[in-house]
């Protein structure tokens, strides 16, 4: 009996959205893995304004700014969130949609554009975490905290 309501108060408890899973992250039509590793490697090694496709999973460390519709988050890329070696900027441009609630702590999923940027506290950015209004010449992003997905609003409704 113990063990039952144990099991109840750790369902009652425990996010649903924590189960959700993203959604597809695109390069070239070619589904994507998380490549976290891979960016920060890039952060370290590439010139500036070298860009790539990124899909990453962290935990929210705080927003930076927000600022011309566009909100600047920090983001811890392990579980340990005593580094900061591992962090890196996201950038989002909320005209694409609203953000969900969200604090310091939770889950972000970004699925967008890298690139190196020495003016960044952390010399790299994510962001294009959105449709894209032109697919021949951009992927679409997106971003999603705790589970809830944003990104996908087309802010200029295409004309008939």
């Amino acid at each position: 009996m113990k063990s039952m309501l144990l099991l109840l108060t750790l369902i009652a408890t425990f996010p649903l959205y924590s189960f959700a899973k993203p959604p597809a992250c695109l390069d070239k039509k070619d589904r994507m893995d998380f490549n976290e590793s891979r960016l920060l490697s890039y952060r370290d090694e590439m010139e500036k304004k070298f860009t790539a496709r990124a899909f990453i999973q962290g935990r929210i460390v705080e927003v930076m700014e927000d600022r011309q519709k566009h909100v600047h988050f920090e983001v811890d890329l392990d579980e340990d969130l005593s580094t900061s070696d591992d962090r890196i900027e996201v950038i989002y441009n909320t005209k694409f949609g609203p953000l969900p609630d969200f604090r310091a702590g939770d889950i972000l999923v970004a699925c967008g554009d890298f690139v190196v940027d020495p003016y960044s506290p952390f010399k790299a950015v994510v962001h294009w975490l959105h449709m894209s209004p032109n697919l021949k010449s951009h992927e679409h992003g997106y971003l999603s905290i705790n589970g809830i997905v944003t990104g996908l609003i087309n802010p200029k409704p295409e004309k008939k």
